[in-house]
């Protein structure tokens, strides 16, 4: 995914209302857990030539089972 096709993916929700919604990251398919985005990493995104790095900002919890079935999991 690049930079572009996120934020079109991330401006979708905000045409729908969903602009204040927290961004999270799902991992793990096996064992699903969601984790914050690290605050400090988003006012000074880490990027190379090849990508932008967004640091994970700790472990919330096991994964909403409505949300790991949505990611096929």
């Amino acid at each position: 995914m690049t930079v572009s096709e996120l934020i079109e993916h991330l401006e979708d929700h905000v045409s729908n209302g969903d602009g204040n919604l927290e961004v999270r990251l799902a991992m793990q398919p096996n064992w699903p857990f969601e984790y914050r985005i690290d605050e400090q990493s988003t006012s000074d995104v880490q990027a190379t030539n090849d990508a932008v790095y967004l640091a994970e900002g700790g472990q919330i919890g096991y994964l909403p089972g409505d949300v790991a079935e949505e990611l096929n999991w």
